[in-house]
């Protein structure tokens, strides 16, 4: 008990928190009437705050030179101490705020249903606090600005200006098909004749992976242009031809049979989708989780 009201007497005596703003604000201005605009108060507010602190400590605080308030040297010994005292708050406040603040993140459509969305469950159970965002994107934005707070799912080799970006999944190419089609599908040759699913009108997919095989002609084959992974995908997993797919996309498709492969060459392209965000974004805590869950994520598919 007697430790309570040693403690309780301790806290007694500090001084307000809306008195030590006033003071760092009229120093920093050099001006009462700025440090009322600055907290958005009265004039006549904040010199009863200077006058309240000043009766605390029982030393003046603050002298006017010419037009300008500065500090008296009590004011000058008081004013670090007054500084780091309203910063650190600041900083907690923004810390718990931004706990609860809902994470933007634009993604690739085909990203997001086939790889995160099955996933964000074990997110929130995780980080129940942090609410996310997630607009979809078919194809990514011609211009990235780094003033906006967002966060990006992107496909490419991890450069973009002014963006931070790590790399979560790399991206290894192989034919997809029905499980239905693998009797029709025993050697290379027996996809002339089938129809190839496309999300480029170059064919740069179906090309690439071909290349490896010593194979530079799609002449003998038929050809289906979609404008999205998922779609070719799909078809494929319908039997309606044979898609280019991404094995780390795909990886549950493939465990649970609904795509099966019909050759076990892999391209490794080089590419992959990363988080890329903002500088300014990089602190947000729920993008700190957002990170730390997708790596986690990544790591168990590679170990499996």
């Amino acid at each position: 008990m007697e430790l309570f009201h040693l403690v309780m007497n301790d806290t007694h005596h500090l001084p307000s928190l809306s008195a030590l703003r006033a003071f760092v604000a009229v120093v920093q201005s050099g001006s009462f009437t700025e440090a009322a605009r600055r907290l958005f108060l009265t004039q006549g507010a904040i010199s009863k705050q200077i006058r309240l602190l000043e009766e605390h400590y029982g030393t003046p605080l603050l002298q006017r030179h010419s037009r300008q308030v500065q500090p008296t040297p009590s004011g000058r010994t008081l004013l670090p101490v007054a500084q780091d005292v309203v910063e650190r708050l600041k900083e907690v406040e923004r810390r718990l705020k931004t706990q609860t603040d809902i994470l933007s993140l634009q993604v690739y459509v085909s990203f997001a249903v086939r790889w995160l969305m099955p996933r964000l469950g074990s997110f929130y159970q995780q980080y129940p606090l942090t609410q996310l965002r997630i607009d979809s994107m078919v194809y990514e934005p011609s211009e990235l600005d780094p003033g906006i707070d967002r966060a990006y799912i992107l496909f490419g080799r991890g450069h973009w200006p002014n963006m931070q970006a790590e790399l979560l999944l790399a991206e290894r190419l192989s034919p997809v098909c029905a499980p239905g089609m693998l009797p029709q599908l025993t050697c290379l040759d027996d996809l002339a004749g089938q129809t190839l699913f496309h999300t480029t009108r170059d064919y740069e997919e179906w090309m690439a992976w071909l290349a490896t095989r010593q194979i530079s002609s799609l002449a003998q084959y038929k050809h289906q242009v979609v404008d999205l992974h998922h779609l070719a995908w799909t078809a494929a997993a319908s039997g309606l031809g044979v898609a280019i797919g991404d094995m780390a996309l795909l990886k549950d498709e493939l465990q649970q049979g609904r795509l099966a492969c019909p050759f076990d060459s892999v391209l490794e392209t080089g590419c992959g989708y990363y988080l890329a965000y903002p500088d300014s974004y990089a602190d947000h805590p729920g993008l700190q989780a957002l990170l730390g869950w997708l790596r986690q994520q990544a790591a168990a598919d590679e170990a499996a």
